[in-house]
């Protein structure tokens, strides 16, 4: 297959026929990729609320095409108490129980290797729907002996190097540019850009706390990030405005090469996920409806 063909062929299965993705597995391709998303409030109240799943998704529809594998819809909603906020404060987001979050994944992945496939591999860039997933992880793997991962990743080294933004404005920044490069100015006005909001521990804690962002309800004591928090985000997310952090350097190119980059890391990952050996021992799926009673 030429890489033009490779380029067009169809990989998302919502656009596959039964027999398309039959044919697409007898050649080998048993590895699917499963982008998990979440409908939130972020920092600046102007990104929009599917920032996570329109980031998880493009990255994983990318690195699919790199990799030559299958790859599911968008599954929008994950797992995101804490961003309710106050009543109606948070308008719009939606946030799964842990434990209907985790049968969602668990009725997904039973799916897919009842149908075949060896190697499953969730997506998401919602940092809560990757540490809530684990119990996942292992019952998969112990019940049907399948590779079952989970790829998720924020703000790396790389995504530092190309934002170039000071540490207190890389979260908005990181957001900012994705939104830019994936919807341009109907995602992200202007006029917005330069809010941002600064990470801290929650102010009753006192000053032997301290917080940084992208380590989830992680609080730092002692110069170790060992104290784990339920905590509301209006605890330990305050908006700050452009005076105090200086004029966003996010953009549209930037957010380009922070998804290009991240996909590569995954397609990267998942050539190696393809050469293992996978046996898989138990395909059935018999509880796939709620039992009679």
């Amino acid at each position: 297959m030429s890489q033009k063909e490779r380029n067009e062929e169809i990989l998302n299965i919502q656009e596959l026929g039964s027999a398309e993705i039959q044919k697409k597995m007898a050649q080998g391709c048993d590895t699917v990729l499963i982008p998990i998303g979440s409908c939130e409030r972020h920092g600046n109240p102007y990104t929009p609320l599917g920032t996570d799943g329109l980031v998880s998704f493009t990255v994983a529809e990318w690195a699919a095409r790199k990799a030559d594998v299958l790859y599911t819809p968008l599954m929008p909603f994950g797992y995101a108490p804490h961003h309710m906020g106050k009543v109606g404060e948070g308008a719009g987001t939606i946030t799964l129980s842990a434990e209907t979050y985790r049968r969602v994944l668990m009725d997904i992945g039973r799916s897919l290797i009842f149908h075949g496939f060896n190697k499953l591999i969730f997506v998401s860039f919602h940092s809560f729907n990757v540490t809530n997933a684990e119990e996942v992880l292992f019952s998969l793997r112990f019940h049907t002996g399948a590779f079952v991962a989970f790829y998720g990743g924020r703000e790396t080294p790389n995504v530092q190097q190309i934002l170039g933004s000071t540490p207190d404005r890389l979260a908005s920044d990181f957001e900012a540019s994705m939104i830019l490069a994936l919807m341009g100015d109907k995602g992200l006005h202007e006029e917005h850009m330069n809010r941002s909001y600064r990470i801290h521990a929650p102010e009753w804690m006192g000053p032997a706390f301290t917080k940084r962002a992208g380590t989830g309800m992680a609080v730092n004591f002692k110069g170790s990030e060992n104290i784990f928090l339920g905590m509301d985000d209006f605890e330990f997310v305050e908006p700050v405005s452009r005076v105090d952090q200086g004029v966003s350097k996010a953009s549209a190119e930037k957010g380009r090469m922070i998804l290009d980059r991240a996909a590569q890391d995954l397609a990267e990952f998942v050539e190696e996920v393809k050469k293992m050996k996978i046996e898989v021992r138990n395909r059935d799926f018999p509880d796939r409806a709620r039992p009679l009673f």
